[in-house]
């Protein structure tokens, strides 16, 4: 065998590891075999049968010890984004008071400190724990969520729970509120859904939008003026604007085919569609459900799961039943940790919102360099 010392730095590390691996697993066999203790529980048994148990027993010790920890700690951290979850789920509740107090604000019905544009409830939207104009969380408030979550009708929507998903989405919500029929299904958060409902709140989002008009007259005007200052940089926007179909790639469903029928015989042809209608794009339910699949197989506990015509369905119920749960279980130490920082005067660490910050930068000038071009003062009074 090739000396251990020429051989690569990463095969040496696999033999060092294989040698201590050995080493350790004839330590515990030499132990299991001598020790009195391990005499008693090995008398009633075969010798072969207690040889052979000695062996594997080795062998899944050293994995224990290997890749236990591990394990140990990815239960803790499945515990711990839990906990991280239930913390977002309680934000929500400012969440819904800031779009509030945005629909007011556009409609012109107050004013709010600091807001001078739209695009700053974006920014506080990301800075929500710093938002020290919306009051704080309330016992009520915090009863009304719990209730809302309480609710067999409530789902804990994944998307909800992570840090893209935008609350303060005002035109999105409002064009939905005010254009939605009866057999159309409403975007509205549910949460936004559950408040409106119970405190008869649903009417803001029917307000006019008289600064975000106004706001879009000097965004256009703005805009305007750059697309003609740099025609080329408006003809990469319009090349841009092609149709999806219109792009060379292999992973272009309808280029693919195309080619395939023009250039390939008819075998190729018949293997081609056999292997493409088998292996179909995963629908938004497939991802869901294999999420849900991979959290609840990790589970030591068992979750039930009502029938179903959809497999996919059931699963994801069953997922989000359990999630919700878990995260109405860790709610109430979310707030009373959320009241300890407030009574000690304690404020949430800022997270990173430098892309924010320039986005609201950006739209501010656009709205200023617009004002100026129609010969108006370059500020916000508007």
């Amino acid at each position: 065998m090739e000396n251990k010392e020429n051989l690569p730095a990463h095969l040496k590390q696999e033999v060092d590891e294989a040698q201590k691996e050995a080493i350790a697993r004839m330590e515990i066999e030499y132990d299991l075999r001598n020790e009195t203790r391990y005499k008693e529980f090995f008398s009633g048994y075969h010798p072969d049968d207690v040889e052979e148990f000695i062996k594997a027993y080795s062998g899944r010790k050293i994995t224990w010890i290997n890749w236990g920890k591990f394990y140990y700690e990815h239960n803790e951290d499945h515990q711990l984004r839990f906990y991280n979850q239930a913390q977002m789920c309680l934000w929500q509740i400012q969440q819904k008071k800031l779009f509030n107090l945005q629909c007011q604000w556009r409609a012109e019905k107050i004013k709010i400190p600091g807001i001078l544009t739209t695009i700053d409830f974006r920014y506080w939207e990301y800075n929500i724990k710093q938002c020290t104009f919306i009051p704080p969380i309330t016992q009520w408030e915090f009863e009304l969520y719990m209730e809302y979550l309480q609710s067999e009708e409530v789902e804990i929507d994944p998307a909800e729970a992570d840090f893209e998903f935008e609350w303060q989405d005002f035109v999105r919500y409002s064009e939905d509120y005010n254009s939605v029929n009866e057999d159309s299904e409403l975007i509205i958060p549910l949460w936004y859904q559950f408040y409106d409902n119970r405190m008869g709140t649903d009417t803001l989002m029917a307000l006019s939008d008289k600064r975000g008009d106004k706001e879009s007259k000097y965004l256009k005007t703005y805009y305007e003026h750059i697309n003609r200052a740099m025609p080329d940089e408006k003809s990469d926007i319009l090349k841009a604007e092609k149709k999806d179909t219109d792009y060379l790639s292999v992973y272009n469903q309808g280029v693919i085919e195309k080619f395939v029928r023009t250039y390939e015989d008819k075998e190729i042809l018949k293997y081609f569609l056999s292997y493409e209608k088998s292996h179909k794009p995963m629908e938004f339910a497939d991802e869901l459900a294999e999420m849900a699949f991979k959290e609840l197989r990790e589970l030591s506990e068992e979750v039930p799961i009502k029938s179903s015509p959809d497999w996919r369905e059931a699963l994801i119920d069953a997922w989000e039943n359990y999630r919700r749960k878990q995260i109405l279980k860790l709610l109430p130490l979310v707030y009373e940790d959320y009241l300890q920082k407030q009574e000690l005067g304690i404020s949430y660490q800022a997270d990173e919102t430098k892309e924010i910050s320039q986005e609201v930068e950006e739209w501010r000038t656009a709205i200023t360099k617009g004002r100026e071009l129609l010969m108006e003062p370059p500020d916000f009074n508007f």
